[in-house]
């Protein structure tokens, strides 16, 4: 049951995050060529992706503790679950693409 919710999350959370970077299927949509470094963020939804290196981009909450994250290389998606605090993350699920 866990992993069928956390799966359903990570398809909802990439699917957003492509959305999001599209410009939710505009006719005008513009592309966005991330750079490491770069952050994306939809304030009103609380989502936000990050690159953080070349290969691997991180899209959760714009608001760290309590919240959960997706981590995408070109060959593992990871979703994580941070403490109150903010400081540690529990693996939740991840599986190689």
């Amino acid at each position: 049951m866990l992993k069928t919710a956390v799966t359903v999350l990570v398809t909802a959370t990439v699917c957003f995050a492509i959305a999001a970077t599209t410009g939710f299927a505009q006719q005008d949509a513009r592309r966005i060529n991330m750079r490491v470094g770069d952050l994306i963020t939809l304030q009103t939804a609380n989502v936000g992706c990050r690159a953080l290196d070349k290969t691997t981009v991180a899209c959760g909450a714009n608001k760290i503790p309590n919240s959960i994250a997706a981590y995408l290389t070109r060959t593992q998606v990871n979703v994580v679950k941070f403490n109150a605090a903010g400081n540690k993350a529990t693996v939740l699920f991840k599986i190689k693409r």
